[in-house]
């Protein structure tokens, strides 16, 4: 693997522990609105973005690279309502792509073919986190920001485990 390459893999472990960070961030603001599958949609993000960390943090290892755990970022987003939260999770799947093609585009220029079989995982999953998300705005949208019309939808994300 060309140190480009492992540079940038290494920076998405941290930004992939922060995309956690976001997401509990949002869990606890929709805690704190009395929405709790809200709440609990976005804990099961924050988790699955851990794992997305593990996943990188593994490849590195089993590719014989380091791996630099660095500080992990304060998360200063603070929503004002549910429509500012979904809002800023779909505007971060669309950053962490970005980056994810960043680093493709890295092992690409390398000739670095383990890694882009190894990307192309994270490249489907974003395309999905990013319908996720942006079907979210959508609902959030129609429905409005008080909890009495977004509590349907709040039982409805209570479902995902």
């Amino acid at each position: 693997m060309n140190k480009k390459t492992a540079e940038l893999l290494n920076a998405q472990v941290n930004k992939e522990l922060y995309s956690a960070y976001l997401y509990l961030g949002i869990s606890k603001f929709f805690s704190r609105q009395n929405l709790p599958g809200f709440a609990s949609w976005y804990k099961v993000q924050a988790e699955e973005e851990q794992e997305h960390a593990m996943k990188i943090y593994d490849y590195l290892l089993d590719e014989g690279e380091d791996v630099e755990l660095s500080e992990i970022a304060a998360v200063k987003f603070i929503p004002k309502d549910a429509l500012e939260a979904v809002k800023e999770a779909d505007r971060h799947e669309h950053y962490i792509t970005a980056e994810i093609e960043k680093i493709m585009d890295a092992a690409v220029k390398a000739k670095d073919y383990r890694t882009q079989l190894f990307l192309n995982w994270f490249i489907t999953e974003q395309a999905e986190e990013e319908k996720n998300s942006g079907d979210m705005c959508a609902k959030v949208e129609i429905l409005g920001n008080s909890a009495k019309d977004l509590w349907h939808l709040d039982r409805e994300l209570s479902s995902r485990k």
